[in-house]
């Protein structure tokens, strides 16, 4: 391992800036691709988000956002335009594809990865830019949301963008004393864009991570006025330009409904008390941050004491007013989910990226060693746990958790390798590995359990016949929107009557039904005599609770 781990270290460091920035996209899709198209459409959100793409595809109305017959008002637009425009250009309208919707959450990841790393080679190089952009490349927080159809991802790249602009600016003005010189125009509409779009993806999540980003700035070095290089007056006018049309046109289409939902009972039901059983005292993302962002997290350990050191350093200073004002408003949220303090970890890698080489080439110590074992522990746990439990659920995940462990072991025996040997590229790739291996590994699992999956098995049920070339799809007892994307045509939250009278008035329905009982005893009150296809044992991901189905067919 030694040997190896000193061949990288001698051919990382010398790539040119194009190749550094390749290494990192091929880090990132490295760790993403496994499981990306063999993973299922997750419930809830995920499947919410793509099944409400789909519609708009196939209504052609970009403003209005609709899941099945009502609406959907509980995020902007944003994202429902980007999946739209990958979906058309891959699938076209209905299109049941998961991992097309995905795909902007992918390149999503890719491109923060590569922001991140400007970022920090702004302040420190570009080995320090190519450190960061390591460090966050094999996040487990960034590889999963690079899974799912939602806005995080998105969320997460438009706040980087505006963060690159922000710390130019700090750089420029903390060098010229914080004088007010103006930015050029191109970065300038960039941070406004930036803002805009993540408006338009989250509402105001990416104005506050930046606003209190630029006020901790402020504050740190009691100026102000420096921040006028952002042309505000040109620059709101812009953000406003971009951000209003959308806001109207919904405001007038929905007659004020999409207020009443997205304000009212999202945002602010979040803020003032926990919502959806998404509960947590304050501290619980610190508690999480540990496996989130694992395997920086293991850098980011080891390298406490040399930040608290360099805590004057701009760089470190930028990181830190990233960081902790934000953190503060999320910990302090009633309703917390471990996808919030995304747009906070590129700030993390940023301090990191600026004294890992110092930390390296310090040596190792004991106290090192012993938190590194320790931050290792939870995520093989995590895989072992996953798995047995994939067999507690009729499955054998073997070959994922295989593969999984092998990778993290090997990943894990470079790393040390490396960092004994005082080699700081070769330890990050082997960190990198072990991120890989324990993302890639949890969602190979997951996608290998049946159990998981009961829309998926469902749908299987309604293919098509020449008889019954449309088979719509009816359930009682489980209402997932998963089950929605996936099938041509669903009718959920029924009664057991319900459904029986759905398969009268369309023999070529298929019903997945909780509480046969009553289902057969309606549907023989109307003379049929359904026939049971298929018995499933399987776990509603959406509440976690325990199903029994059995589908049933007329014909």
């Amino acid at each position: 391992m030694v040997r190896l781990a000193r061949g990288i270290e001698r051919i990382v460091p010398r790539l040119p800036p194009a190749a550094m920035a390749v290494l990192l996209a091929l880090m990132v899709l490295g760790a993403a691709l496994p499981a990306f198209t063999s993973l299922p459409p997750v419930d809830r959100d995920e499947a919410l988000f793509a099944q409400a793409t789909k519609q708009m595809v196939v209504s052609g109305d970009p403003i209005d956002i609709h899941y099945q017959t009502g609406h959907r008002y509980k995020k902007p637009i944003g994202i429902y335009w980007i999946q739209a425009a990958a979906v058309s250009a891959l699938g076209g309208a209905g299109d049941r594809t998961i991992w097309h919707y995905r795909l902007p959450s992918l390149a999503a990841a890719l491109l923060s990865v590569l922001m991140a790393a400007r970022i920090a080679g702004g302040f420190g190089g570009r080995m320090a830019g190519l450190t960061g952009g390591m460090l966050l490349s094999g996040v487990f927080l960034l590889l999963a949301e690079a899974h799912l159809a939602t806005t995080d991802a998105c969320l997460l790249a438009a706040i980087l963008a505006a963060q690159m602009v922000l710390a130019r600016l700090y750089r420029s003005a903390g060098g010229a004393g914080f004088a007010v010189e103006p930015l050029p125009w191109a970065p300038v509409a960039q941070f406004w864009g930036a803002l805009a779009a993540s408006v338009l993806l989250k509402g105001p999540v990416g104005l506050m991570v930046v606003g209190l980003t630029a006020l901790a700035l402020a504050g740190a070095h009691r100026r102000w006025r420096w921040l006028l290089a952002l042309r505000p007056g040109p620059g709101v006018a812009g953000f406003l330009l971009l951000v209003l049309p959308w806001f109207i046109a919904i405001t007038v289409k929905s007659g004020g409904a999409f207020w009443a939902e997205a304000l009212g009972h999202d945002l602010l039901g979040k803020v003032v008390a926990a919502q959806e059983s998404h509960g947590a005292p304050p501290g619980s993302y610190l508690a999480a941050l540990w496996v989130t962002f694992f395997p920086a997290s293991i850098p980011l350990a080891l390298s406490l004491p040399a930040l608290w050191a360099a805590r004057r350093q701009p760089g470190v200073i930028f990181a830190l007013a990233w960081v902790i004002p934000s953190w503060l408003v999320f910990e302090a949220s009633p309703t917390k989910l471990i996808h919030y303090v995304l747009p906070l970890y590129p700030g993390l890698a940023l301090a990191v990226a600026l004294v890992w080489a110092g930390v390296v080439q310090g040596g190792a110590r004991r106290w090192q060693g012993i938190v590194a074992g320790a931050l290792i522990m939870p995520p093989v746990a995590i895989l072992i746990a996953a798995a047995a439990y994939g067999v507690r659920l009729g499955a054998l995940p073997v070959v994922p958790l295989g593969l999984a462990l092998v990778v993290f072991g090997l990943g894990a025996l470079l790393a040390r390798a490396a960092f004994l040997a005082r080699l700081e590229m070769a330890t990050l790739i082997g960190l990198w590995l072990t991120g890989g291996a324990f993302a890639g590994g949890f969602l190979g699992i997951a996608a290998a359990i049946p159990a998981l999956w009961p829309a998926r098995a469902i749908a299987a049920y309604a293919v098509p016949t020449p008889a019954c070339p449309a088979r719509p799809i009816v359930a009682q007892g489980y209402d997932e929107p998963s089950l929605v994307f996936l099938a041509p045509v669903s009718a959920q939250g029924l009664t057991a009557p319900d459904a029986a009278r759905a398969m009268e008035a369309d023999r070529c329905t298929v019903a997945a039904i909780a509480d046969s009982a009553a289902f057969k005893a309606a549907a023989e009150a109307l003379g049929l005599d359904p026939r049971a296809a298929a018995r499933i044992d399987a776990l509603d991901l959406g509440n976690g609770r325990r199903l029994h189905l059995t589908v049933y067919s007329a014909r």
